[in-house]
C-alpha cells in the first residue's frame, strides 16, 4: 500500500475503524477509515487500491469540488447530494434522494474495501445547499451502513 501522497499532502488525518453490512448476505466486512484534509487525483492514482469517497451528484456531471480530483478514478466513489450540479435535493425530492443515497452506500460496501479515505469535512461541500433533513438521514445511514461517525 502506498500512503507516501496521503501523508505528503495530508498533514491532517485521523484514522478509525469501520464495519459495513453486505447488501444481499448477513456478512460483515471491517476496514479503516481514513479522514483526509487535501484530496488530489495524484493522491487516488497513487493509491488504487484505496477507495476514496466524495459528493457528487446523481447526474455525475460538472467540475466542482471534490468532484474534480477524483471522478472517473477507478478507486472512487461518489455519494450523491445532488441531482445535478445546479440542481440540489429538495425536500420534494426526499423519498427519491434518500434512496439514491442508500443506494450509493450500499454499493460501497459492496465493493468490500479494505480502506476507505473520506473527506474531513465532509461529503457535502460549502457551495452546496441540501436540506437538514437529508443532511440527517445521510449521517444516519454512514453510521448505519459503515459504523462510522463523520460530518456530513
Amino acid at each position: 500500500m502506498v500512503f507516501g501522497p496521503i501523508f505528503a499532502f495530508s498533514p491532517e488525518l485521523t484514522k478509525q475503524n469501520g464495519w459495513g453490512q453486505m447488501a444481499d448476505t448477513n456478512l460483515s466486512i471491517s476496514f479503516d477509515v481514513v479522514r483526509q484534509t487535501w484530496i488530489t487525483r495524484e493522491d487516488v492514482r497513487a493509491n488504487p487500491e484505496i477507495i476514496y469517497v466524495y459528493g457528487d451528484n446523481a447526474a455525475r456531471e460538472g467540475q466542482r469540488g471534490l468532484a474534480r480530483q477524483m471522478r472517473h478514478e477507478p478507486n472512487s466513489h461518489p455519494i450523491s447530494i445532488s441531482w445535478g450540479p445546479f440542481e440540489p435535493f429538495s425536500l420534494l425530492t426526499f423519498e427519491r434522494a434518500a434512496s439514491l443515497i442508500d443506494k450509493d452506500l450500499v454499493a460501497l460496501i459492496d465493493r468490500q474495501p479494505r480502506m476507505i479515505v473520506w473527506p474531513i469535512a465532509g461529503l457535502v461541500p460549502d457551495f452546496q445547499t441540501m436540506p437538514e433533513e437529508l443532511r440527517l438521514h445521510l449521517k444516519q445511514k454512514v453510521r448505519f451502513r459503515l459504523g462510522i461517525e463523520t460530518p456530513v
